[in-house]
């Protein structure tokens, strides 16, 4: 059962490979001339796409480069559990043998080399494949991790622009209304109440507008540090992502998770491990050999006498005789095993809670857009126009024309609003997944297939 459930989260390797495609396009830094780097620096500075900044980070972050060099240590790390442990050299020089003669000077020099247990070596690397596998794995969900935050920074600083625009168009608009109230007023077609609201009203979108500025440089700042440039680096007009609708379901979404996100494949892979270290412990309480060469010389006890050489070889082993010792590398190799296995339970359980939640944020928002869009903001423009033309004919008041005017802004922020929360909500749920959840893809279709069992 353990094994089905090891290879049932480790197996999708392509599709994973097939979403850090579609994010970063996974082209390494050495395949990247001068020229080109330069040119993705000058379009990021005039007119930045979402490509543009994956590509750049998953080149200069460096978290990922962290990841990227802890996975080639991990992978190093195979040819040191497999290789034979280092040989002993040895060597003794006595002055003088006083068991023979005071004159006699005797050497000797031993070569000694462990060989372990059949079997054992093999199983110290599965443990360091399965620590490979999920150090790239590690590497894996840091791309993933940088190109959410990305995604996330990327509709944010669209929206504090956007609503920079915004308020700039409404803070000529209140402008209007404060001379247009001061100008009626004398003449008793407005009240001094309905000039200080107008007044009231210019002043809060003028402060709303330092607010937004400011926030554009700390987002822009925040972008840069993801991206490792300097914080003052510019970062120029933001191409829209157009909202598409998802081509998932629920359920769908549910089963892509699980067969893709990096932390229910690394808990898969940490169970491999696990079993792999079974292995290895059960291997410890075997016996390991040693073999040697030993050189003796010893001086003649007369000038002219012979000298005495002597070669021996040596067998040893050692002796695993300490039962608790044993038995207790045998029960913590099981009770890690357990662990794991549970483990992965438990990220299954945290994902599809994780997709319930950002799919439930993502279609609010989807539905925030469409009522603003397609009913608010119209109706609000609408009631805007009837103000002014009843102001105009001093059918209506200016406080209402004023309070109209207030509510079309907010509306207009609040739709800008909904369509960031829904690029940064989609960014998160296909970051769960592991795939583009906009588009179908022969491969996603064929792992959401119905397993057949014989």
């Amino acid at each position: 059962m353990r094994r089905n459930v090891t290879e049932k989260y480790i197996w999708p390797e392509v599709l994973a490979v097939l979403f850090i495609v579609n994010i970063v396009f996974f082209i390494s830094p050495a395949q990247v001339s001068g020229d080109e780097q330069a040119a993705i620096e000058t379009r990021i500075s005039e007119s930045a796409s979402l490509s543009d900044l994956l590509t750049y980070a998953y080149r200069h972050s460096p978290v990922v480069k962290a990841a990227k060099a802890s996975w080639k240590g991990a992978i190093e790390k195979y040819r040191v559990e497999t290789g034979y442990p280092d040989p002993q050299l040895s060597a003794t020089y006595w002055p003088y043998d006083p068991a023979r003669n005071w004159s006699n000077k005797k050497f000797e020099a031993m070569l000694t080399q462990t060989i372990p247990y059949p079997g054992k070596l093999a199983a110290a690397g599965r443990v360091a494949e399965s620590e490979s596998h999920i150090s790239r794995l590690e590497l894996d969900r840091a791309i993933r991790d940088v190109a959410v935050t990305i995604r996330e920074s990327y509709h944010e600083l669209q929206y504090i622009r956007d609503a920079i625009r915004i308020a700039g168009l409404n803070s000529q608009a209140m402008e209007n209304l404060r001379r247009i109230g001061e100008a009626a007023y004398p003449t008793n077609r407005a009240t001094l109440f309905d000039v200080l609201k107008a007044q009231s009203q210019y002043g809060q979108v003028q402060y709303d507008i330092l607010l937004l500025q400011q926030l554009e440089k700390t987002e822009t700042t925040r972008l840069n540090a993801i991206l490792n440039r300097p914080v003052d680096a510019k970062i120029g007009h933001l191409a829209y992502e157009p909202m598409t609708n998802l081509v998932y379901e629920l359920d769908d979404i549910y089963r892509l998770s699980e067969l893709n996100r990096e932390e229910i494949r690394e808990a898969a892979a940490a169970a491999s491990k696990s079993v792999a270290e079974a292995d290895v412990a059960r291997f410890q309480n075997r016996p390991e050999f040693m073999i040697g060469i030993q050189y003796e010389y010893t001086a003649p006890d007369m000038p002219d006498g012979p000298a005495g050489n002597m070669i021996g070889i040596q067998l040893g082993m050692t002796l695993p005789i300490w039962w608790n010792k044993n038995s207790g590398r045998r029960e913590a190799a099981r009770a890690g095993t357990e662990k794991t296995s549970a483990l992965v339970s438990s990220q299954i359980n945290q994902t599809r809670s994780m997709v319930m939640e950002t799919f439930f944020r993502l279609k609010n928002a989807e539905r925030l857009v469409a009522l603003y869009r397609d009913q608010l903001l119209p109706q609000a423009a609408k009631s805007v126009e009837t103000a002014e033309i009843w102001n105009r004919e001093g059918q209506g008041s200016f406080s209402d024309f004023v309070e109209t005017q207030a509510v079309l802004y907010n509306f207009q922020l609040a739709l800008a609003r909904a369509r960031a929360d829904f690029g940064r909500y989609l960014a998160r749920l296909e970051a769960i997944a592991g795939v583009s959840l906009t588009q179908k893809d022969q491969l996603i279709e064929k792992a959401l297939l119905p397993e057949v069992k014989p």
